[in-house]
């Protein structure tokens, strides 16, 4: 739940639905708190039950509220979960770990002053203590986020399913009181389950939030209504289970309906707001609500007439709006004078954060997008992107035993389907206000991302290797773009990138680990997925090529929620995504000599890789003379060049229909990722002279 609190408008790359999720859960937790702490507190001298009604009502929420809260954040948090401990475990333990204990100290102290306001509240050091470590306050959000988060990495090679069931069986035995929960250490045993399914079942539920319908939602709430009566009429709530199978009912839900919100323009924005300003509401609200009870119990306990009853039937929904409100007004307040540590864990120097607090290794790529947002990107690049055909070759087919539909994205402005991601990435930059960029390459993206920025009257650097071949180095000049030689390596070049970044204020938009451009690089997918489905030939596998993996992560999103299969192909000895995915987290490889040098980095990225590890089927690996191959392929049936990068996926392609899985699939759609070659090594692979050829080194990515 927590948040950087200084953003304006949404991050690149955010899932509305997600944020959408936490808004609707942070306005009813403060609702219940308004309903138990003040509202029930107060004689109304009703003679309808109307209290009783809204206790009721806040109890039926309680298998929803912080379940859904805990899920949401575990889907937040399982791109960091593959991270290193050096780089994760300052953002998501230590800064959880330093609000609670903050914001720990002034709750005891404020409260202390509101003796009548009847909340947990340690009252000796030996009770601050016990909440400092082992049984969590009112705060305990933030202790369980930096515990829960500390278990998932440490635990992140045990299978899910056994992790899983553990954690259930632990949410299981505290639901029946087996399990000494003092204070809310029950809450802590109970909802370990939905983070750890966040983090591990993060594609799952983002299909199902993304194939979300009203008929759905009707369900899922008629489902919801009847394990809550069920379980009222049974007396099961304390049957070993029940409250876990409830809660899992009221996950799926919450998560079809944030989905559903967050497609109505008002609402949907409105509480995608609220749940990017989570953090500053959940530590404030409790100090604010207190004041308030002190200043209303009495006032409105004593009134009479007609006025009570209408005060008493809309009162909470209207406390809580103050509450809200007031709690907002008081960080901004705070925040304007200076007081940002806070509501954040100090930076050390030269350190950036995404919006979710948490350290990136390449870029500010904050949250993992989903299939809406690669149809967004597609709806946003039409008109500003060429929508390359989809070719076919009869004698291609026939070599391949089965339908091969390739998308020629080697016709793409700037010569490859970089410009997609690039193009998103700079727009929305630009309309955000940017004046410039900066991007690292050694040739498609940078080529791309300053092309991107001459369209929008952006300034751009790229910083390319020194070793750039020269017609890299020309066409990023040509395009508008300041070029800084660096390094022969991608440390190196982003190294010189991110100080460039900081000393001109421009954001650093990364090849792929950044979540506009694995969105815009899978527009390129969605685009074959409809051609093919139009034509009456649904594709049945999907096969990309592999670099950073930004491409192959788009078509993971472009194809989720159908039935089509998902291939990465790599050159051999450059296969670091077969190996990431064997291992559970990115694995960097020393690159072996490829022509495909495009589908050369020593690691995929991260971003990439917390969207393909459990969407992708598997990795084809290539040599050089079947990229070769496929090339001349290419060139000689279609009359299309394509450089030796994008020619692997067509390597890839033949290589899987002639395996054992081939069979299965009748038509497979395969993206030309680029056509940007030089000469001398297109007459050299035109000629079948293979060998050496991976010294001679074309535009990459």
């Amino acid at each position: 739940m927590p948040t950087r609190t200084d953003q304006s408008g949404p991050p690149a790359g955010r899932v509305r639905w997600a944020d959408v999720a936490k808004g609707a859960c942070i306005i009813l937790v403060v609702l219940w708190h308004v309903i138990v702490k003040h509202y029930l507190q107060i004689d109304w001298r009703l003679d309808l039950p109307l209290p009783g009604a809204w206790g009721l009502f806040g109890e039926q929420l309680l298998p929803l509220r912080m379940p859904l809260f805990f899920t949401i954040s575990g889907i937040f948090a399982a791109h960091a979960v593959a991270r290193p401990w050096r780089v994760a475990a300052r953002p998501r333990i230590a800064r959880n770990l330093y609000l609670y204990a903050t914001w720990l100290l002034i709750h005891t102290a404020l409260l202390a002053l509101a003796p009548g306001f009847p909340t947990d509240r340690a009252t000796s050091l030996g009770g601050l203590l016990a909440q400092l470590t082992v049984t969590p306050s009112n705060l305990w959000y933030l202790y369980a986020l930096a515990l829960y988060f500390a278990l998932a990495k440490a635990l992140r090679r045990v299978h899910p399913a056994v992790l899983l069931a553990g954690a259930g069986a632990l949410s299981a035995l505290a639901a029946t009181g087996l399990l000494d929960g003092p204070g809310n250490r029950g809450q802590v045993y109970q909802n370990l389950v939905f983070f750890l399914a966040g983090v591990h079942a993060r594609g799952h539920l983002q299909r199902w939030a993304a194939a979300a319908t009203a008929r759905r939602l009707a369900g899922v709430g008629a489902a919801y209504a009847a394990a809550l009566a069920g379980t009222a009429l049974a007396g099961a709530a304390g049957w070993p289970g029940v409250r876990l199978l409830v809660s899992a009912v009221a996950v799926a839900f919450g998560l079809t309906a944030a989905a559903r919100l967050a497609q109505l323009p008002v609402v949907g924005a409105a509480l995608a707001r609220l749940g990017r300003r989570t953090l500053p509401i959940y530590v404030l609200h409790m100090p604010v609500l207190a004041l308030l009870h002190r200043l209303l119990a009495g006032p409105v306990g004593e009134l009479n007439g007609p006025g009570r009853l209408l005060l008493a039937v809309g009162y909470p929904v209207l406390l809580t709006a103050v509450v809200l409100a007031l709690s907002l007004a008081v960080h901004r307040g705070l925040t304007a004078a200076g007081a940002h540590w806070l509501f954040d864990l100090p930076r050390r120097a030269g350190q950036n954060h995404n919006p979710e607090g948490e350290t990136m290794s390449r870029s500010h790529a904050p949250v993992l997008p989903d299939r809406a947002s690669v149809e967004e990107a597609a709806r946003w690049l039409s008109g500003r992107v060429v929508r390359t055909p989809v070719l076919n070759s009869p004698a291609i087919d026939r070599l391949a035993g089965a339908r091969i539909l390739l998308k020629a994205e080697n016709l793409q402005t700037g010569g490859s389907y970089k410009m997609r991601g690039a193009m998103l990435a700079v727009g929305r930059l630009a309309a955000a206000g940017q004046h410039g960029v900066v991007a690292q390459s050694t040739g498609n993206h940078a080529v791309a991302v300053a092309l991107a920025a001459r369209r929008h009257g952006l300034a751009a650097t790229v910083v390319l290797p020194v070793d750039a071949a020269p017609v890299k180095v020309a066409r990023a000049r040509a395009a508008g773009a300041r070029v800084v030689l660096a390094g022969t390596t991608v440390e190196e070049r982003l190294a010189a990138a991110r100080q460039v970044a900081e000393t001109a204020g421009h954001p650093l938009v990364d090849a792929y680990d950044h979540p506009d451009v694995v969105a815009g690089q899978g527009s390129a997918s969605l685009e074959l997925i409809e051609e093919a489905a139009r034509v009456g030939t649904p594709l049945d596998a999907l096969v990309v090529p592999v670099g950073g993996g930004g491409g192959v992560a788009g078509a993971c999103l472009a194809a989720a929620g159908t039935p089509i299969e998902v291939y990465g192909v790599e050159p051999v000895g450059c296969d670091s995504l077969a190996r990431s995915l064997a291992a559970g987290r990115p694995i960097p490889v020393v690159p072996a000599a490829t022509i495909a040098d495009g589908l050369r980095p020593g690691c995929v990225g991260d971003l990439p890789f917390a969207v393909a590890r459990d969407a992708v089927r598997g990795v084809v690996r290539v040599d050089d003379d079947a990229i070769a191959e496929a090339f001349r392929l290419l060139l000689l049936e279609l009359k299309v060049l394509v450089e030796p990068s994008g020619a692997a996926g067509l390597a890839g392609a033949l290589r899987l229909a002639a395996g054992p899985e081939g069979g299965r699939y009748r038509t497979v759609g395969v993206v030309l990722t680029g056509g940007n070659v030089e000469a001398e090594l297109v007459a050299r692979l035109a000629a079948g002279a293979v060998a050496d050829l991976a010294r001679v080194e074309g535009v990459a990515a």
